[in-house]
């Protein structure tokens, strides 16, 4: 009887494990070059989600490939992936910055992609960034509420008179800068490649780099309700394996962004 409730309570370890693993359902946004939808002719700020697509959705699938962990992955607007992330109804989000909040709330992995944050201005305007008290007295449209908004706010504690502008949308904060919505000296900070790719793409002339920020990393973040220590550690050891190998070196070369390792 013994070897009998031994195989059982097996069974049932084996069972709760697949179990446990099907629950693996990660959330991003529509943050190109990084990640997009799958299908491009989709709405791209989805209330009820879509497949996802793009370089860091590739390495979130190589990485459960490795773990031999069924992983589904869409794309919300990125207040609702953040919610639903935050509360547990996801196992995992992308894009994430690291901050002391975030990591109350989410284990988060290595960094994996350098970036920069840059200033952007209308053509029509003179205006050149060299430093955070240069903005002194501005309004400023910044994608929010994000990680590019929090890094922001950070940098400009000691700045006098700056009015931030959050907008949920990089291509709609693109278009209400263009149009003047900040005013003709007003200002937008952007992902440098978010920015040019959404320039590029929406065709959106009359703008200009007015001056780069700085350097910004980005990770994947685990959803501490829902993943353990344990399984964080496994997560992170198959990502440490996939960058050693050359899997995630390939895909960020072929998507033309740069490593953070």
């Amino acid at each position: 009887m013994q070897w009998v409730t031994t195989i059982l309570i097996i069974g049932l370890i084996s069972a709760a494990a697949q179990a446990n693993a099907q629950q693996w359902h990660f959330v991003t946004e529509d943050f190109p070059p990084f990640t997009y939808p799958a299908d491009p002719t989709f709405d791209t700020t989805p209330s009820a989600g879509v497949s996802a697509g793009g370089p860091l959705v590739e390495v979130v699938q190589a990485i459960c490939a490795r773990l031999h962990q069924p992983c589904t992955i869409t794309l919300y607007p990125w207040r609702r992936s953040l919610q639903m992330a935050e509360q547990g109804l996801a196992d995992g989000i992308f894009t994430l910055v690291r901050s002391p909040q975030r990591e109350e709330i989410f284990h988060i992995s290595r960094m994996l992609v350098t970036t920069r944050y840059s200033v952007f201005a209308r053509t029509d305007s003179t205006f050149v960034f060299n430093k955070p008290s240069d903005l002194a007295g501005r309004l400023i449209g910044v994608y929010g509420p994000s990680g590019t908004s929090y890094i922001l706010s950070e940098r400009l504690k000691s700045v006098p008179d700056v009015r931030l502008h959050l907008t949920a949308d990089n291509r709609r904060l693109l278009r209400m800068l263009h149009s003047g919505r900040f005013g003709k000296e007003g200002l937008a900070v952007l992902n440098q490649d978010v920015a040019w790719h959404l320039i590029d793409e929406e065709g959106i002339a009359g703008l200009r780099e007015a001056g780069e920020m700085g350097p910004i990393t980005y990770g994947i973040g685990l959803s501490r309700k829902t993943v353990s220590e344990a399984q964080f550690e496994a997560f992170q050891q198959a990502m440490d394996q996939a960058i050693a190998d050359g899997t995630v070196p390939a895909i960020l070369r072929r998507h033309q962004l740069e490593a953070a390792y």
